[in-house]
């Protein structure tokens, strides 16, 4: 029978619940709740041992969860979120999985891994999907949960990001939190599939789920695009969630920025994108001095940690930090993560002299020319 009554209406179920208890009726709403759904291939246990491959940790408990539930239900959608499995299918490479996937980022913006993996975090939904033998836009908007956060902060339930990739330069993207927890997620989304999907909602119904969580989420610009509940325009000024602003706090958001400037590096030729390069570096604690006693660390570190292991790989080429850099090309070659073990792989060729990749014709003169002008 499950949580509810048979007669239990979405609607019911969220107004008559907590938010924080939203992961324990996730399930029981997919159920009450017709959705679409995209039928997969890929059981649970497989995505679970390619995750551990690809990433060289195991899926966190919550994540596997939320992916469990999904699954059971043909991973639906809800309205703005088209939910998906994890994407592991680059396992199946034989070439280096890095390089494919950069090259792939100089002709398709946006694409699948690009962003993740120097942010760590996997997408809940398709960045790009296929069409007609074409990428797409999914939409505006990709779920983000973070890999990492639970297992160096010891949150239980970490903050979900939102990654905005509707334009394909540096300027029109952001990445940034979007809700306190993931229970406050999973609220949101039913909320906002039962209001406008659905529409089983009244405006009281609304307006008493939206107080219940407006404090736990914080909602992008466009994400309402004049949306009108009776009366009233709702706009993202409803939703208040303020991310802590303490250092590390929002761990997945500062991989993402310290990065930005080799995302912009590795995208081509084009002058904007040395420009957007140089005018993405941050010369603060995202970008610290290398020292003896941080090298030491990171020697040890660095295998484990794809965000980490990506940053400090091709930091250190560009930045020409040669002795650090072979010391992490051969322990990171070491790494039970594809990710790692390729990208140490590839940037171990730039170092060794290789000019030519994909748009970019002369990685050596690329090099030379971020670093003029430049106070590291």
């Amino acid at each position: 029978m499950g949580l509810f009554k048979r007669n239990t209406s979405s609607a019911q179920i969220l107004t008559s619940n907590p938010v924080q208890g939203a992961k324990g009726y996730f399930a029981e709403f997919i159920a009450k709740t017709k959705t679409d759904s995209n039928p997969q291939n890929k059981n649970l246990a497989d995505m679970a041992v390619d995750f551990k491959s690809l990433w060289g940790t195991d899926l966190p408990g919550e994540l596997l969860d939320i992916l469990r539930i999904l699954s059971d239900n043909n991973f639906p959608a809800f309205g703005r979120w088209e939910s998906s499995p994890l994407r592991t299918d680059i396992l199946s490479e034989k070439e280096n999985i890095v390089e494919k996937v950069l090259l792939k980022a100089q002709v398709e913006f946006p694409t699948d891994h690009f962003v993740e993996w120097f942010s760590g975090s996997v997408s809940l939904d398709p960045i790009v999907n296929v069409q007609s033998g074409r990428y797409h836009n999914s939409n505006s908007y990709s779920y983000q949960y973070p890999i990492y956060e639970a297992l160096l902060t010891g949150k239980s339930s970490p903050q979900i990001y939102i990654y905005n990739h509707n334009r394909p330069d540096s300027w029109g993207t952001s990445f940034e939190v979007m809700a306190r927890d993931t229970p406050s997620f999973l609220y949101t989304i039913m909320l906002m599939h039962s209001m406008f999907r659905t529409k089983e909602m009244s405006n009281g119904q609304f307006s008493t789920c939206m107080d219940k969580v407006k404090t736990h989420v914080r909602l992008p610009y466009t994400y309402f695009n004049s949306t009108r509940v009776g009366n009233r325009w709702i706009s993202t000024y409803d939703f208040r969630y303020s991310p802590p602003t303490q250092r590390g706090s929002t761990l997945t958001l500062d991989y993402y920025e310290r990065s930005r400037w080799i995302l912009e590096l590795l995208r081509g030729n084009h002058n904007d994108y040395l420009w957007y390069a140089q005018n993405s570096f941050y010369k603060n604690y995202l970008n610290p001095k290398l020292d003896d006693a941080r090298h030491a660390q990171n020697l040890e570190h660095l295998p484990h940690h794809v965000p980490d292991a990506l940053y400090y790989l091709f930091r250190c080429f560009f930045r020409k930090e040669k002795r650090q850099l072979r010391e992490y090309i051969d322990v990171c070659k070491g790494s039970s993560s594809r990710i790692i073990k390729d990208a140490a792989e590839l940037v171990e060729q730039f170092e060794d002299g290789r000019t030519f990749f994909g748009e970019i014709s002369d990685m050596q003169a690329l090099r030379d020319n971020m670093n003029k002008g430049m106070r590291w």
